[in-house]
This record gives C-alpha cells, structure tokens and sequence, in this order.
C-alpha cells in the first residue's frame, strides 16, 4: 500500500473517531441530572 493512501485512511478513520467523540459528548451533555442519582424518586405524570 503507498504511503500517500495510508496518510488518507489514518486521516479519515481519525475524523471519524473524533465525530463519535463528540457525539458521546454532546449525548453526555444532553442528559437529564435531575434524578440521576436519586432512583427512588417518583416523578409527577403530568
């Protein structure tokens, strides 16, 4: 394989594990604390 295709695919596999970084992030983020560590707590149906 020539060094020039290498460089290309570490480069896109590079990006595409940085993408997935931030979409766990964000989801991470985005998450509602309210009651995360409380599991006994009910919550109100309305």
């Amino acid at each position: 394989m020539p060094a020039d295709s290498l460089i290309v695919t570490v480069f896109v596999v590079a990006v595409f594990v940085v993408f997935a970084g931030v979409l766990f992030w964000g989801d991470q983020q985005t998450r509602p604390r309210q009651f995360a560590g409380r599991p006994d707590v009910k919550r109100r149906a309305f």
